[in-house]
């Protein structure tokens, strides 16, 4: 069949429906031909996967370059390390990246669907979720964010939002009190919170929160909005390796106990009605990165159908 008989309109379309993979669809046909580059044009950032500084500084700095019209990303994976970076550390280069994340975000906040954070830099990753939870972003579904994340407060923020995965805090107690969740994301239907540790304080949190009892200002409830709730455990803990093996037996012992208590309170849950939970198996490992990028990937699947 010969394209040529098409509109642009539809051949346009055609690249839209295409383009929401991890913005390699969108390069090949750019190449195609000089009429192709000019149609693929406005989805040239619509899906994105970034992995590292130097991509994360190209990217900030192409959106920066680039009119409004044609820098309109909606489904966006943005990585501090690269997949190969098993055990990322702390760089000089921070300072920079964490500019380069903040200016990629305020430039495609008004425009995102879909967004997943992965942040392997303690120094870099608390800074830049806090400023991600105080952003405006009107238009997005499902937000996915790994690293050591402050809780989620400001008002309005994310009137759209359906979906939250939030992995890196290892003990989030307090995400569910003061009603914060509820008013930063008013339409929220799944929470999934991984990473959990020796998290007996979030899991007691948990139960009051599934008990409804609201006794202080301060009291755990559940969004308003919320259906799912499912939570994961990473594997059992390990002690730090200070101090003699006496120490260490003692520390062990303690955060076994501690991790097992956990594990008991949340296999007790009883969801309310019209709430479904789920306490999903222990995670192999801590690393998150593979993880993330299918999940996201399936994400931008299910939001274009």
């Amino acid at each position: 069949m010969n394209m040529n008989v098409f509109p642009p309109e539809l051949h346009s379309y055609i690249c839209e429906l295409a383009c929401h993979d991890d913005g390699r669809t969108v390069r090949a046909l750019s190449l195609v031909s000089k009429y192709f580059r000019e149609i693929s044009r406005p989805f040239l950032y619509q899906s994105l996967s970034i992995s590292g500084s130097i991509q994360i500084i190209a990217l900030a700095s192409a959106l920066q370059n680039t009119v409004p019209h044609l820098r309109s990303v909606r489904h966006l994976f943005l990585s501090t390390h690269s997949k190969n970076d098993v055990t990322p550390t702390p760089k000089a280069t921070d300072a920079a990246d964490t500019a380069a994340i903040l200016r990629i975000l305020t430039l495609s906040a008004s425009t995102l669907e879909t967004l997943s954070f992965v942040s392997g830099s303690p120094s870099m990753g608390t800074m830049s979720i806090s400023r991600l939870f105080r952003t405006s972003f009107p238009r997005l579904r499902e937000l996915a964010i790994s690293g050591f994340y402050p809780f989620p407060s400001a008002p309005g923020k994310m009137p759209r939002l359906e979906r939250l995965h939030l992995h890196g805090n290892r003990n989030p107690h307090g995400l569910l009190q003061a009603g914060g969740l509820d008013e930063a994301c008013p339409s929220l239907t799944h929470l999934r919170v991984s990473g959990l540790s020796m998290a007996v304080t979030f899991a007691v949190e948990l139960r009051e929160a599934f008990a409804g009892s609201d006794q202080s200002p301060f009291s755990s409830k559940l969004p308003s909005s919320l259906r799912h709730v499912d939570v994961q455990p990473v594997g059992p803990p390990t002690t730090s390796g200070k101090g003699t093996a006496a120490v260490q037996a003692r520390e062990n012992a303690t955060n076994h106990a501690r991790d097992e208590l956990m594990m008991t309170h949340l296999k007790g849950l009883q969801p309310p009605q019209g709430v479904a939970f789920s306490l999903l198996p222990r995670a192999e490992t801590d690393s998150t990165y593979d993880t993330f990028r299918r999940e996201w990937s399936d994400r931008s699947d299910r939001v274009q159908s």
